[in-house]
């Protein structure tokens, strides 16, 4: 669920961290995250509350992996009080060459406790490497589903670089979310789980130092999401901009 870009060397959580890792690890690997705030394109999916993730990364060949995550969601209003949130997600490199790469996957959210609110998506990406700087193009599509009221499309653009001689990496982007609205009341009342006052905006901006198996970062996430959007079934006020923490462990 952690969707913010930082380099493979940094290892980032799937959950309310980076877009995704660039360049996949050649063995398994697993991390664990303490975070403020858990926050998805934006919005926050643990009611704006402290939450804990897990991430593993398994590579089935040189270029397919799959990706496992687990996330506390803190009974979020935006999952259906879900105490749980899952993510599979396997991915396929297509092309690989010059420092380019372009994927394509697919995503299964699951929500523990949250019935009838799971959903999927199919995904891309195309990403350059360049010495210590990287830059990601992504789209993600989830047709449309019961559970979200709709299709969804969100299209991103993510940065990150590691400072030379530093243990420091700076990161940030941006993303557009969009999609359709599938008729009816609770149609209405689920779109906005994903698009709370219809198609918006989300960017962040972060700061992470790495510690050996430690890392500590600060990020800020902020969206063009009205404060005035009246509230709902599936909505909470955690759509602003927001400053949160996060410390990360990789064995």
């Amino acid at each position: 669920m952690n969707r913010f870009l930082i380099p493979a060397a940094l290892s980032a959580a799937a959950f309310a961290a980076p877009a995704a890792v660039l360049a996949q690890s050649a063995s398994p690997s697993v991390s664990i995250e303490a975070t403020t705030d858990l926050r998805e394109r934006g919005l926050s999916w643990s009611d704006g509350k402290a939450a804990m993730s897990l991430d593993a990364t398994l590579p089935l060949s040189q270029s397919v992996t799959v990706d496992v995550s687990a996330a506390t969601l803190r009974d979020s209003a935006r999952h259906g009080g879900a105490d749980l949130g899952l993510d599979v997600t396997p991915e396929i490199a297509l092309l690989s060459s010059g420092g380019w790469t372009l994927s394509a996957g697919a995503a299964g959210h699951v929500f523990v406790g949250g019935a009838g609110l799971s959903y999927g998506e199919a995904t891309s990406r195309l990403s350059y490497a360049l010495g210590p700087a990287q830059l990601a193009l992504g789209a993600s599509f989830a047709p449309s589903q019961k559970a979200i009221g709709g299709s969804n499309l969100y299209l991103e653009a993510n940065a990150a670089m590691s400072l030379p001689g530093t243990a420091f990496t700076l990161y940030g982007g941006g993303g557009y979310s969009s999609g359709s609205t599938r008729d009816g009341l609770q149609a209405a009342e689920r779109v906005r789980r994903l698009r709370p006052d219809g198609s918006y905006w989300d960017y962040y901006l972060g700061v992470e130092r790495q510690m050996d198996r430690l890392a500590l970062g600060l990020r800020y996430t902020g969206t063009s999401v009205s404060d005035d959007t009246a509230p709902g079934r599936y909505l909470d006020r955690d759509t602003g901009s927001r400053i949160s923490a996060y410390l990360r462990f990789t064995p």
